[in-house]
């Protein structure tokens, strides 16, 4: 009985899918012609043995099975497809912002590192982690700090206290910035200054806070070279608080002759300012715009002193610390996919409107991903070493400066 129940329900669900205009096509298997030895018996039976309840429960499995069918020979999926390439800062915080976009899509990060999800360490030869990017966290920080609540991580566990950071040249220590969120004014005997000891020091004005909070603290760097900062002071009242005209004056000079210009001394920029623009600019002032110069140090650390403290990651590295529990949350949630050890060697674009991805894979062997866009999230060099294979993005002035 209960096998002329089964063959009866693959005959009603075959006769469905027909109706429906989904006829079955079973492959010539041992399988496949019992199921058409059954299909046969089945119509050649009697259905009228069935209840009319047990006939309602075949019927509902018959349509169930069509929509199976229907979803077996569909179109493929009409997901858009977006491929990362680059598995940096940039790179995870492209694929956090698509995967929470809210779109029907489906998102790729492609990475050269073997595991660029942070769960497993690349180590070099020495045996030492190697990471790319910022190893400081500044405390105006709010990508991070939310990002951190978002996951919830306890940033005690995360990161170190803020502390003081100390500029060396090949000289040695040159000087220490406070921590400006705790600076508090020292104990002394002077009779107006002894009332203030122990407070907190107010936020100054820009960037007279900044200057005189780390006047005191330079170790190597003459009291006359220490007083030329004035100059830069100067300079950066006289730009920024100044019409669009004077602000592109200073655009078109460098920030060394900006630097001449206001009488900064050549020891102090040397040993201090020069140092401190290669870290957050990458680059020396004589290739600087002397207005962006102005603008990083009156946006990013003297409008808001206490932006510029900073703290570390207290135990492992960044990676396990901080990128693994993100890209665990973003496969587990948004199911991003996630291709280490592929470097990206050539992209192409179809006529179709679509984007193909030619890189090498963990085993060596060139594949393909065509997707309907592609975010670069690559350092100079790699950029540079994609553009010069690929004719397809050379050809656009933007991608052809890179």
């Amino acid at each position: 009985m209960i096998f002329n129940a089964a063959v009866k329900l693959l005959a009603v669900a075959a006769l469905t899918s027909c109706v429906n205009g989904f006829a079955y096509n079973p492959t010539q298997t041992t399988s496949s012609r019992l199921e058409t030895t059954m299909f046969t018996s089945a119509e050649e039976g009697d259905l009228e043995s069935f209840s009319e309840s047990e006939m309602t429960e075949i019927k509902s499995a018959a349509v169930a099975w069509m929509e199976d069918q229907k979803k077996e020979i569909s179109p493929s999926s009409t997901k858009k497809k977006f491929a990362i390439v680059g598995g940096g800062w940039g790179g995870w915080g492209a694929a956090k912002a698509l995967c929470q976009s809210k779109e029907d899509i489906e998102v790729t990060l492609l990475d050269a590192l073997p595991d660029p999800t942070g769960k497993t360490p690349f180590l070099s030869k020495s045996g030492k982690p190697v990471e790319a990017g910022t190893r400081g966290f500044w405390k105006d920080y709010p990508n991070i700090n939310s990002m951190c609540t978002e996951l919830g991580l306890d940033e005690s566990d995360i990161f170190t206290p803020y502390t003081n950071s100390s500029f060396y040249s090949p000289d040695g220590l040159e000087a220490t910035a406070p921590v400006f969120s705790e600076t508090k004014f020292p104990t002394t005997n002077l009779p107006f200054l002894s009332s203030f000891a122990g407070q907190s020091v107010p936020q100054l004005p820009s960037p007279l806070g900044q200057v005189l909070a780390t006047f005191p603290l330079f170790e190597r760097i003459p009291l006359a070279d220490r007083a030329s900062m004035v100059g830069l002071l100067l300079a950066t009242i006289d730009c920024l608080g100044n019409d669009v005209a004077v602000q592109e004056k200073y655009d078109r000079m460098t920030a060394h002759d900006l630097f001449i210009r206001f009488g900064l001394s050549e020891r102090l920029v040397t040993d201090f300012i020069k140092p401190t623009l290669l870290v957050g600019l990458f680059k020396p002032p004589e290739e600087l715009s002397a207005l962006v110069v102005m603008e990083l140090l009156y946006y990013y650390a003297l409008a808001h002193q206490d932006s510029f403290d900073v703290r570390w990651i207290k135990n492992g590295t960044v990676s396990d610390s901080l990128i693994a529990p993100l890209a665990e949350s973003l496969q587990n949630e948004y199911d991003l996919k996630v291709k280490g050890g592929s470097r990206v060697s050539k992209i192409s674009l179809g006529d179709d409107g679509l984007t193909t991805l030619e890189y090498k894979g963990k085993s060596g062997v060139s594949e393909t991903l065509t997707v309907d866009g592609v975010i670069l999230a690559l350092n100079g060099k790699g950029m540079a070493s994609v553009i010069e294979s690929s004719p397809d993005l050379s050809r656009f002035p933007t991608f052809s400066k890179a």
